[in-house]
Parts: C-alpha cells; sequence; structure tokens
C-alpha cells in the first residue's frame, strides 16, 4: 500500500504485533478495494492531524490488509493497550492495537528523546511503570486523532460515524464480538521523533459488511479522458459518409396494373401546379420540406421547414 518517501524501517519493537495476522480465507479482502484505498487515506492523513500533538511526525507506511479472525488477532496482541471505538450505523465495534511502547513513544516525541532497544520501557520488561494521569491524557489524545483521522479517510466511500469509547489492556477474546468472528486487519507505522510506533487496525466482518456496497467499489479507478484526437476523426468520419438524398415533387397513388403498364416514352402526369411542399429525405427518413424554383438555368431548392420527426409515418 503507500508508503511516504524516507519512511523509516519497520521497528519490530511492538513484537507481539508481528504475529496477528494469522490468514483466514474467509473475509474476501479482495472484493473490497474501496477499504484498501479508505486506508491508504487514513495512513496519508494520520501525520497531518497527529502534528498538532506530536511535531514533526516523519511519515507512515501499511501494510496490505489480511484477512483473519478476531480470536486470532485479540489472542496475538493479549496485553497491549488499544483504542476502542465505535460507530452508530452500523452497531459496531472496532479497535487499534497499540505499541507496547506507545507511553514511551508519545513522551519521548514530545520533549524529544528517542527511545532505544535499551530502554527501561522496552517490550516485556518487568520494569514498566504504571501509566501517569499525563501519559493516559496523551495516548487518549493519540487514540482519539486517529480515529479522527480514519473517519476523514472513510468519508470518501462511504458515510461512517466513528466515536472514540475508552482505552483498554487487550484481554478478552469476544471484546469485539464472537472468537469465530471474521475481520480484516492491518498493519502500520507511523514515525514519531521518539522512534517508530506500530499499530494494528482491526475492523470486524460487522462493521464492514454495511458498506460491502460502497467498499466494492474502487474509487481509484477514474473514467479515461476523452481522446480528443480520436473524437475529431470520429466526427470528420461520420460528416464524410456518403448517404442518398432524394427530393419527392409528388406521391401519386397507382394500382398495381397501373405500374405494371410503364413503358418507356410513356408520360406520368403531376397534380400538383406549385411545387411549394417538396419532402426532402435522407435515407428514406423525412428531413425537410423544400419550394422549388429556378435559377440560371437549373432547378434548385429552397429549404424552408424541417420535418418533426415525431409526426413520421413508419414506411413498410
Amino acid at each position: 500500500m503507500s508508503v511516504e518517501e524516507g519512511m523509516p524501517e519497520f521497528d519490530h519493537g511492538a513484537r507481539r504485533l508481528q504475529g496477528a495476522m494469522l490468514e483466514h480465507p474467509g473475509l474476501a479482502i479482495d472484493r473490497m478495494p474501496g477499504l484498501r484505498f479508505a486506508l491508504n487515506r487514513f495512513i496519508a492523513e494520520a501525520p497531518a492531524r497527529l502534528a498538532s500533538l506530536i511535531a514533526r511526525p516523519s511519515g507512515a507506511a501499511i501494510e496490505e490488509i489480511r484477512a483473519t479472525t478476531l480470536f486470532e488477532a485479540i489472542g496475538e496482541c493479549s496485553g497491549l493497550t488499544a483504542a476502542i471505538y465505535a460507530s452508530a450505523e452500523p452497531e459496531a465495534q472496532f479497535m487499534i492495537a497499540l505499541d507496547e511502547r506507545i507511553d514511551s513513544l508519545i513522551v519521548s516525541s514530545i520533549f524529544g528523546e528517542a527511545v532505544g532497544a535499551d530502554s527501561p520501557d522496552k517490550p516485556g520488561s518487568d520494569a514498566q511503570k504504571p501509566r501517569t494521569a499525563i501519559e493516559a491524557s496523551l495516548v487518549e489524545a493519540f487514540a482519539r486523532t486517529l480515529g479522527e483521522a480514519l473517519e476523514a479517510a472513510f468519508a470518501s466511500v462511504a458515510r461512517v460515524a466513528l466515536g472514540f469509547e475508552r482505552l483498554t489492556t487487550i484481554k478478552d477474546s469476544f471484546a469485539l464480538g464472537r472468537r469465530d468472528g471474521e475481520a480484516a486487519a492491518a498493519r502500520f507505522t507511523l514515525g514519531l521523533n521518539g522512534g517508530a510506533c506500530e499499530g494494528l487496525l482491526l475492523l470486524p466482518q460487522a462493521f464492514l459488511l454495511t458498506f460491502r456496497a460502497e467498499l466494492a467499489n474502487d474509487p481509484e479507478i477514474e473514467a479515461l479522458p476523452a481522446d480528443r484526437r480520436w473524437s475529431r476523426l470520429m466526427e470528420a468520419g461520420v460528416q464524410q459518409t456518403q448517404l442518398p438524398v432524394t427530393a419527392i415533387l409528388e406521391e401519386v397513388p397507382m394500382s398495381l396494373g397501373d405500374v405494371a403498364n410503364f413503358q418507356i416514352g410513356g408520360l406520368l402526369p403531376l397534380q400538383c401546379n406549385d411545387f411549394s411542399a417538396i419532402r426532402l429525405e435522407c435515407s428514406g427518413r423525412g428531413m425537410f420540406t423544400c419550394k422549388l424554383g429556378q435559377a440560371d438555368g437549373r432547378y434548385r431548392l429552397e429549404v424552408e421547414s424541417p420535418i418533426a420527426q415525431r409526426h413520421e409515418t413508419a414506411k413498410p
């Protein structure tokens, strides 16, 4: 999916996130190109929105969307901090699991201290301190901003109203529904001043199915612009098409016997003597009424009025 220039390599500090993407064939991710489009928008939107909280985010990247189950993904992320979001229509929840070092990464990004592998708060360390009120506020602000970025990203695909519910420590495999419930998941990385922050976005099937029609469309596939050269050539070709044009002076009803008696040199008398309503046809279709005249020793037709096509009578 999208990767910005200068994006740091994936930081594998949040090791438990790496196993949360076991393939599950039930959910047809390939039939939801709109979801890929929305998540690309999300990863492009997130750094800009985080700039008000964390100065100079240094890029972002997101991996391909994978199909999994809630049991597999939540089980692999057990013990991590997660932001829970909810939508009223459809009534569903989804979550973003955050890096194990999320507190230190945010604080360090604000105050300019990098988090390294030897940090006291490294993944799995027993020395991790309880989250302070300030840290809790910063992590919540971080999570709310990610939710806003996701809502804005979905706006181009479907009308989704998302609300941040809470931060929680992942313990309950039923947190987002049935254990065997299918879900779409995508790992992403946000480059912060304190280091690369990883996350896992988990969208249950109950959330996605409501928008399956919208997600089946691919907004990246736009109508190709008109080929003006081809259009001009087509127009010129059509205009040069040769068609028969016939001027009908008069229509005289005759019997089949009269027609059978036609002979060379025979005369057909005309009943009309003013010829002011001559019918001009193109390929058998009435186009105009004309008046017969003469100039420069030649008979000529003066076009007077168009023949209304809705009054045309189909000919046998």
